[in-house]
């Protein structure tokens, strides 16, 4: 059989190398989901170190095993973001020079960390892949070194020490869920969690994102213009590395896929269960416990949290389809007389049975002369909430219609 590129001795010595430097994240037990899922539910939290997410394990073996002469070079980096932040972190720590390149559409938040950080950023290619190749190509001209996201042995070592944290911190359990992008977190734990306890189920998740992004790279070049940005921009790798697949093709049991609308559930269902922010990578391996991807023989697992540098925009889209889904939100239109006090008779409608105007927008443009449509996002309780005014509006005469739907109408007010 092929030897592998990491044993489970490379990552007991990267735990030693991290002592005294990285704190051990916690792992709790989480009552709620327990509860709402008829399993126990354990959550290792990979985002509580300094930078948000897990990559400071990979980044510190890394860095610590360069020699000197290697560190005075400096090193450089291609990341969606939390190996980016990583980096450049540790390199400040240990005065290594530091240059990232990050995708165009890279979040704010992680782009602004790692240049405060002390790092020279650079914005480069739509994907996390081009912008890799562009940070090989700048490493080899420059003469830097390059530091894999994770295809490196140093790297997934890194990253398996959270495996080894979690068997000494919980004896008893029978499966554990990791999120998969390139695979070198994914690798590192199945690594330690095989060796020392092979009877777990291991459970990978990736991003359907990642799925489809590697069927579309067989199209004809230049066919797709326009990219999708990923909710789970963490994992959001079109391929997987060479080492890290050998890996997790002998010791993962089985691997899955979950949809952007499943990750935007599991980030709310942080918020709510857990009262965390988590970011979209960070919350795959949620996902595919909510959906039902780990098997029903398995009662107490864990799932690995790994990160919670979120976009404040993408949290706040994430939040309100959340409220618009579950009916919280609603958008109605009418058509009034384009005259003083229309508006002010129907919020006074929407106020008296409590709904609660959140946006208005007039549009005379497409409308008949002297009237105008109106469209407003309330706020309700719930459904049954927001169509208790709907038929307050229409018990005052006014009809309702959904954007783009129906006759339009008039209302005299």
């Amino acid at each position: 059989m092929e030897k592998l590129a990491i044993s489970i001795a490379d990552i007991e010595s990267a735990h030693a190398r991290m002592k005294g430097v990285l704190p051990i994240t916690p792992l709790t037990h989480s009552p709620v989901l327990s509860e709402q899922l008829k399993r126990e539910v354990f959550i290792k939290w990979d985002n509580k170190l300094v930078t948000g997410s897990f990559k400071e394990r990979g980044a510190f073996n890394f860095l610590s095993l360069l020699s000197e002469e290697d560190r005075k070079r400096g090193v450089c980096a291609a990341s969606a973001g939390n190996h980016a932040l990583a980096l450049s972190r540790h390199a400040a720590r240990l005065k290594v020079p530091c240059v990232i390149v990050m995708p165009v559409f890279a979040p704010l938040i992680k782009i602004q960390s790692t240049e405060q950080a002390g790092a020279t950023v650079f914005l480069k290619g739509q994907t996390f892949d081009e912008a890799r190749d562009h940070a090989k190509e700048l490493a080899q001209a420059k003469g830097l070194i390059f530091v894999p996201a994770f295809e490196h042995a140093w790297v997934m070592a890194g990253q398996g020490t959270c495996a080894l944290e979690v068997m000494n911190q919980l004896n008893d359990f029978d499966s554990m869920i990791v999120p998969i992008g390139g695979g070198g977190y994914m690798a590192g734990v199945a690594t330690a969690i095989k060796a020392r306890r092979p009877e777990v189920f291991l459970l990978g998740v990736q991003s359907e994102w990642a799925v489809q992004a590697r069927n579309a790279a067989q199209q004809p070049k230049g066919s797709q213009r326009y990219h999708r940005v990923s909710i789970a921009d963490g994992i959001a790798v079109k391929q997987m590395g060479a080492l890290t697949s050998k890996i997790i093709e002998r010791l993962v049991d089985k691997v899955v896929a979950v949809s952007e609308e499943q990750v935007a559930s599991a980030m709310i269902r942080y918020l709510e269960a857990e009262k965390s922010v988590m970011e979209g990578a960070g919350a795959a391996a949620l996902a595919a416990l909510l959906v039902g991807h780990l098997p029903e023989k398995c009662k107490r697992t864990v799932v690995v949290a790994c990160g919670s540098n979120v976009d404040m925009n993408t949290l706040t889209a994430v939040i309100t389809r959340d409220q618009v889904q579950r009916g919280r939100l609603m958008r109605i239109i009418v058509s009034v007389p384009d005259r003083p006090g229309s508006l002010h008779s129907l919020s006074g409608i929407i106020a008296s049975v409590g709904g609660n105007v959140v946006h208005v927008h007039h549009d005379r443009l497409s409308t008949s002369l002297g009237l105008v449509d109106i469209m407003f996002v309330l706020e309700v309780r719930d459904r049954a909430h927001g169509e208790i005014v709907v038929k307050s509006l229409q018990e005052a005469g006014v009809e309702v219609r959904d954007q783009g739907v129906g006759e339009r109408f008039t209302f005299d007010v």
